[in-house]
This record gives structure tokens, sequence and C-alpha cells, in this order.
């Protein structure tokens, strides 16, 4: 038997060497165990992953056998369902000849076009016989509203001349309101103060008889536009607008240079010159109770103040005609 061996440090030396070792041990034997622990867990997992993959398997197989049974049934009656189809091919075939036959679509087309075509005939036609009853209420109307002041007078109908007398007065404001007795397709909404700022003036006599011959030749214009379209004949190119008519008659009251359809830019477009001509008007021609005026009569020369009539030709709607201004002539680009 050999002899122990000692530690040649003595007793001391030696203990703490075996309390290392054991120590040593100790976490070796730590080790291992988790060691081994790690492998049970890492082959549970690996287990259970093949565990779920021989489950899909199983259902996979599963499903195939349902579907091979089917198509097994399905091969099993094809004789049959052979027989069945090929015992309905002629009637079907029969049921087929006696359908009716697709019309082309060319043919559709041209079928759809000539629907149209014949809608927006009829429209038209509807539009045009609607004009003409509104022209023909509107010249009954104002028919009605001209005799019981003209008739006594004896004044006919479309005679500017003898209405142009009837307008006569001794001022300018006279003259505007004569023409709201007689002038019966006549709308004044014009300023009367605008017009008396006029009435001192050395030339104030020769402008009330232009105003006058002015006013007769709307009056007439609108009369003979309304019961020309109430008759049916239409408005032809004499009616186009307050020029064309004075144009088309032998010896006018109001020479057609006169009237002026536009003005410039200034007029139209800038804000003062749009404000100076956005003048009042019946609700029923425009809502906002005001419009643009640019058509308007030269009654004075162009020296200032050069007076100037405004006017809104709505005979084409309502069949009136509406005075929205008498007086100095309104700013443009030479006034501004």
């Amino acid at each position: 038997m050999n002899p122990i061996a000692r530690s040649p440090f003595g007793p001391a030396a030696e203990q703490r060497c075996n309390i290392k070792a054991h120590a040593e041990l100790v976490l070796l034997d730590e080790n291992v165990k988790n060691l081994s622990k790690a492998l049970v867990e890492e082959c549970r997992k690996e287990t259970a992953k093949y565990q779920h993959l021989a489950e899909i398997e199983r259902d996979a197989r599963r499903e195939a056998e349902i579907r091979a049974r089917s198509y097994a049934k399905v091969i099993d009656q094809h004789d049959d369902l052979k027989a069945k189809l090929e015992s309905m091919i002629p009637d079907l075939v029969q049921e087929v000849q006696y359908l009716p036959k697709e019309p082309e679509v060319a043919e559709l087309e041209a079928q759809l076009r000539a629907a149209e075509k014949e809608r927006d005939g009829l429209t038209e036609l509807l539009r045009a016989a609607e004009e003409e009853r509104d022209a023909a209420l509107r010249a009954r109307d104002t028919a009605i509203a001209r005799l019981r002041p003209r008739q006594a007078d004896g004044i006919v109908v479309g005679d500017a001349e003898a209405l142009q007398l009837r307008l006569d007065a001794p001022t300018l404001c006279g003259v505007l309101e004569q023409a709201k007795r007689y002038c019966t397709l006549l709308v004044i909404t014009a300023d009367p103060d605008e017009a008396e700022r006029l009435e001192h003036h050395q030339k104030a006599s020769l402008w009330r008889d232009r105003l006058a011959d002015a006013l007769a030749m709307i009056q007439a214009y609108a009369e003979d536009k309304n019961l020309t379209r109430a008759r049916g004949r239409g408005a032809g190119p004499d009616f186009a607008n307050l020029r064309a008519y004075c144009g088309s008659r032998p010896s006018p009251l109001l020479s057609p240079v006169k009237v002026i359809l536009n003005e410039g830019k200034f007029a139209s477009s800038s804000p003062r010159g749009k404000a100076d001509r956005r003048l009042p008007v019946p609700e029923g021609i425009d809502p906002s109770g005001y419009a643009a005026m640019l058509e308007h009569i030269r009654i004075g020369d162009g020296a200032p103040p050069a007076p100037r009539l405004h006017y809104l030709d709505d005979t084409d709607q309502s069949g009136l005609i509406v005075v929205g201004f008498f007086g100095e002539h309104l700013h443009n680009a030479s006034t501004n």
C-alpha cells in the first residue's frame, strides 16, 4: 500500500488543495447537468416538430384518399354520363336553331343614332313652339295693357312717330314719366336724379326731343318683335337688336349710328366701368336685381356732359326692355 502523498508545504496547504479540487468537481457536475438538460430540451423540440409534420402528412394523406374515392366514383359513372349527354345533344341542337338571331351591332348603332336625331329634332320643335307660345302670350298681354291708355289718343301699334308726340314734356324727367305711361314694353328703372342734373343745360330741349325719339323707337322695336314672333314668322335679322331694327326702317326716329351695342375693355372689365354699368332690373329678369347694361344710345354729342341712355334688351326672354340709366356719360377709359 502506497503511503498517502503529503504536501511539502504542510497540512494547511494540503487542505486548500482539497477544497479547490472539490469546487472544481462540483462545477463540472453542474455543467454536465445543464448540458444534459439542454440536450433533453432540444430533443423534445425536435420530437414535437416531427410529430407536427407527421400529423400534416396524415391529414394530407386522408384528403388524398377522399379525392381518390370521389374520382373513382366519377370514373365509374363515366359511361352513364356520356350516354346521357349524347341523348341531350339532338334536343339542344334543335332548340338553338329556333333561337332568334342576334342583330348586328352596326345595325343597332344606326338605329340608336336615328332615334337620337329624331329626339333632337322633336326637342327643337318643342323649343320653337314654346318660344312662339310665350311670344304670343306677351303680345296679348302687352296689347291689352297698351290699348287702354293709347286707344283714346289714337296711337297705332308700332307707330313710333305718333308715340313720340305723346312723350313730349317740358322736362327730361317728364319725358321719362310719359314713357312709363305709354311705353308698356319698357321698364324704366333709371334714377330720375341723374336726368334732373341735365335740366338746366342749354341743350336740354334738344336732348328732350332725342330722348323721346329714342324711347319711342325702343317701344316700337319691342312691339314689332313680339308681334312678329307671335304670328309664328320668327324674328329675322331686322330684329337681331335695336340697331338692326332702326337700320331696317325707312325713316327711323333714331339713327342706327346712335345705337352702341358694346363698349371698350374699360367698361366691360375694369372694376369702375363694370360697377357704373351694373344697373337695376326686375328680379324676374335677374334674381340679383341688377344686370350689366353695355348697350346704350347717344342722346348727346361727344362734348360733356354727353348724355347717354343705357338699356337691357330682354326681348328674346321676357319681351321687355329695361332702361336702367339716363344721364351724363358714364366713366370710361378717356374720362377715368
